[in-house]
């Protein structure tokens, strides 16, 4: 079929406006958060609402068939056209077509797209509303090639040379006799094949040769095309790779045992919320994959295509995860409400829409279904999701993601009764989530640390993978992976932070110790990943990389004015501490310095005098106690005696100039509009961090289209062109729309301008 990108000229009404937009649109990251909205703490308080898409067209020359395929839209979907029903879709997650063939007309036709979010609470997190994913018309005529049954499979691989399977299905209006033609790596055969009216399913295999196999350090890339004897066609990207499992080895990725250094991830994109541009989501893994990171977990939900794209050209590995919920919800508005009408087609528009990226490499069942412990039918409604995707897809592993029994309180009081109970029998935790993870190739542990020693002596042949881990457990998942070959990664909660779940990652002074929970308005995000919505790196990004990165060292300082104070850390928190040596007004005060690294040993110096050296603890954590004074403190690790790595901060003072850097397009192709990162910097050039002055954002020959900053509490609306800025640094979003484009950032009377 022929494909047409369809993301142009639509108007979208929505919170009593109407405006043209261009798709992908999320229309509620630019409304009002407020602490009375239903979305609570869940969705970061941001108004619920429904957004109406409309777009006018005429009926494309020479097609029979015409179909729509929306990569996803965002709350309970309905498509109309010309006043016609078309289409009911409720899960915002996963693709879905729609044949638009009997309701067109040959003059004007008019397409109404309605998303609608207003029954709340209906997720964990920020979900965003709106078409907020790209948009194809598919149009043919005559036999054609069905989308999504175009498929390639690596069955073997010895060097450079692959075998591989093509499966593709016609579909045919009349029986017949018809030649197929492929051409992929460099290889091109052709096919006579028999078709019957209906669909017909054909695979075939040929061997690749000089062929690069995909990995993270190698994402190679290449083309599959289909066409059959009418001219029509269907082509897919598709990587050369293997994936499996060895109870002995542990994850193997062609045939070599890999470890997973892993995050997840929500689909937020910050500044421009739910909407998935190539821009943005290329930005996000590029920023993840430098800093050491070579997997990810799309928590909860399959991603948008162009995410997966992004990670098959850039050389991230996926965790595709279909569900947060099954039959028994989370929430009063969530999908257990549809469940069981659209678990298979949901679960089907996965696994084929995915399957030809090299980058997924494990499919998920679920995260922490409540229906893990057999209740509700749960037993069953797990093998009918495994079958289904085994069916599919029978060259990937399957996990699922296990948690305690939080939220059965019954079964919670059981399993902790007998928890501590000796390898050498069952507790009642690993007897009743047995049955779903017998099953599986991978078995996805969110949290639990302290069962793997006892449930790899139950279990000879399980393979664990730390599918959720808190931000202080790097260490535990570092040494795990080193160590034991059944243990395949870590996953850490979270790699980028994300709105909703407000609050996650808190601090609370008063008390010592951690505690669980959200806070309140008017914070709007979970403020507990690696790196902000921004995609500046946090303490919590910077002691990951320490202690990923042999003998590096990192830190992060406590501020003097609350020097010795208790306080509680939210499970998903991190230290009290910032990447600065800026403290005006606090000259000679102590106070705590944080040195990371899993070196032998780390010193601390302050303006080049040592303030001590100690060797990190098993979480990798020195702690130093300093007298503040403007300069310089530096942390130094070292091994064998000798200089490993260093890491150093600086006073910074007053900003003086605004700097601007714009990142266009990048690695995997063009992008759709430039990030530009804004910085009110001192006279050193370094970023002043206790500037917060208001910045605003306008483009001549362009369309701002967020700005913002890692700030949680402020009520910054992110479609507005100001913002203010945080520790001195703030992010803006901006789309060309003519042949050049002149941004001017203003600050305080001061200015500066980048051409795009």
């Amino acid at each position: 079929m022929k494909h047409i990108c369809w993301g142009e000229d639509w108007t979208c009404s929505a919170y009593g406006k109407t405006i043209a937009v261009t798709l992908p649109h999320d229309a509620m990251i630019g409304a009002p958060r407020a602490e009375e909205n239903k979305t609570g703490a869940d969705l970061g308080f941001f108004t619920p609402g429904r957004a109406v898409y409309t777009k006018k067209f005429t009926k494309p020359d020479g097609a029979d068939r015409v179909l729509l395929c929306f990569d996803g839209v965002m709350g309970l979907c309905e498509v109309i056209l010309n006043g016609q029903h078309v289409a009911f879709h409720p899960y915002g997650y996963t693709a879905f077509f729609c044949d638009l063939t009997s309701w067109l007309t040959e003059g004007e036709n008019e397409l109404v797209v309605t998303a609608d979010n207003t029954a709340q609470v209906a997720s964990r997190w920020y979900t965003g509303l709106g078409i907020y994913r790209g948009v194809e018309m598919l149009t043919s005529s005559g036999d054609r090639i069905v989308p999504w049954s175009l498929h390639v499979k690596t069955l073997s691989l010895d060097g450079t040379s692959a075998s591989v399977e093509i499966g593709v299905t016609v579909e045919a209006v009349k029986k017949r006799a018809a030649m197929l033609r492929f051409s992929l790596a460099g290889t091109a055969f052709t096919r006579i094949v028999p078709l019957e009216v209906g669909e017909n399913a054909f695979t075939f295999r040929t061997v690749l040769e000089e062929i690069t196999p995909w990995t993270p350090d190698t994402p190679t890339v290449y083309d599959c095309e289909a066409m059959i004897d009418t001219g029509e066609e269907e082509s897919v990207s598709f990587g050369v790779r293997t994936v499996g499992t060895d109870s002995k080895r542990g994850f193997l990725l062609n045939g070599e045992p890999i470890k997973l250094y892993g995050g997840c991830v929500h689909h937020d994109n910050g500044i421009v919320g739910a909407a998935s541009t190539r821009a943005a989501e290329e930005r996000r893994i590029r920023i993840l994959k430098e800093n050491g990171f070579n997997a990810i977990r799309t928590a909860h939900n399959p991603p948008s295509a162009v995410l997966l794209d992004v990670c098959d050209r850039l050389g991230m590995m996926v965790i595709d995860e279909i569900f947060d919920c099954w039959r028994v919800g989370k929430k009063e508005f969530d999908y257990h409400l549809w469940y069981d009408g659209y678990w298979e087609a949901d679960t089907r528009a996965m696994v084929l829409r995915d399957r030809n990226h090299p980058s997924v490499v494990l499919w998920s069942t679920g995260n922490e279904i409540p229906e893990k412990n057999g209740t509700s039918d749960g037993y069953k409604t797990h093998k009918a999701i495994l079958d289904l995707i085994r069916s599919l897809d029978p060259t990937r592993p399957v996990t699922h993601a296990f948690c305690t029994f939080w939220d059965n309180g019954k079964m919670e009081e059981l399993s902790r009764a007998d928890w501590d109970k000796p390898a050498e029998s069952l507790d009642f935790w690993s007897l009743v989530t047995a049955p779903i993870a017998d099953l599986l190739d991978v078995a996805g542990y969110n949290y639990l640390f302290d069962r793997l020693d006892k449930d790899e002596a139950r279990f000879p042949d399980r393979l664990i993978a730390m599918t959720e881990s808190f931000p202080m457990e790097a260490a535990l998942g570092k040494n795990r992976m080193d160590t034991d070959p059944r243990f395949i990664g870590e996953f850490v909660w979270t790699a980028w932070d994300y709105f909703g779940e407000t609050g996650i990652g808190h601090i609370r002074y008063g008390e010592a110790g951690t505690e669980y929970g959200l806070t309140r308005f008017p914070e709007h995000y979970a403020n507990c990943g690696d790196f902000d919505i921004c995609g500046h790196k946090r303490p919590a990004g910077f002691y990951r990389n320490a202690l990923w990165t042999k003998d590096g060292v990192s830190m992060a300082v406590a501020d003097p004015a609350k020097h010795k104070e208790l306080y509680l850390i939210s499970r998903w928190g991190f230290y009290d501490a910032e990447r600065t040596w800026t403290f005006p007004g606090m000259e000679g005060r102590p106070t705590f310095v944080f040195v990371f690294s899993l070196a032998e040993e780390v010193e601390l110096f302050v303006n080049g005098v040592s303030v001590g050296r100690d060797t990190p603890d098993e979480n990798g954590v020195a702690k130093f106690e300093a007298v503040y004074a403007p300069g310089e403190i530096t942390a130094v690790s070292y091994r064998d005696g000798a200089e490993a790595a260093r890491d150093t901060l600086v006073t910074t003072g007053e900003w003086e100039d605004i700097s601007l850097s714009a990142e266009r397009g990048g690695l995997s192709g063009a992008a759709e509009f430039a990030y530009l990162e804004i910085a009110l910097t001192d006279k050193n050039g370094n970023p002043a961090w206790l500037a917060d002055d208001e910045i605003t954002v306008t483009a001549e020959g362009g369309e701002v289209l967020g700005t913002g900053s890692g700030c949680p509490t402020n009520g910054h609306i992110y479609t507005d062109p100001v913002c203010r800025a945080y520790h001195g640094t703030c992010l803006a979003a901006v789309r060309p729309t003519g042949d050049t484009c002149v941004v001017r950032v203003e600050a305080a009377g001061k200015s500066a301008e980048i051409s795009l």
